[in-house]
C-alpha cells in the first residue's frame, strides 16, 4: 500500500502525549472510511473492494455501508452497471495475482 502525507495541526496541549497518537490513529482510520464510502457511493469501487480496503469481512463492510445510510444493493440500472463493471475488475485483479502467486 502506498503512503501519503497529510499535515494536521494539534492542539498544543495534545502535542507529544499519549492523546496525540490516538488522535492521529481516529483521524487516519475516519479519512480510509470516508474515502472508502465516496469511492462506493460513486460507483468507482465495489462492495468486495471496499470490504478489502477496509479489512472487513463482506457481512461486516455491509453493516457499515448500513450505518452510512448506504446499500449494497444498486438501485438504477447505471449503478448495477457499475457495481458489474467493478466486480469484473476485481476478478481480473484477482486472477492475476492468482496467476503471479502460483
Amino acid at each position: 500500500m502506498s503512503k501519503v502525507s497529510i499535515q494536521i495541526e494539534i492542539p498544543e496541549e495534545l502535542a507529544g502525549t499519549e492523546r496525540e497518537g490516538k488522535l492521529l490513529e481516529r483521524i487516519q482510520k475516519h479519512a480510509i472510511e470516508q474515502t472508502v464510502l465516496e469511492l462506493y457511493k460513486e460507483g468507482t469501487i465495489s462492495s468486495g473492494t471496499g470490504a478489502r480496503l477496509l479489512g472487513l469481512p463482506m457481512y461486516d463492510f455491509i453493516e457499515f455501508l448500513g450505518m452510512h445510510d448506504l446499500s449494497i444493493f444498486p438501485s438504477t440500472e447505471d449503478e448495477v452497471a457499475a457495481e458489474m463493471d467493478n466486480f469484473e475488475r476485481e476478478r481480473k485483479r484477482l486472477a492475476r495475482e492468482a496467476q503471479d502467486h502460483g
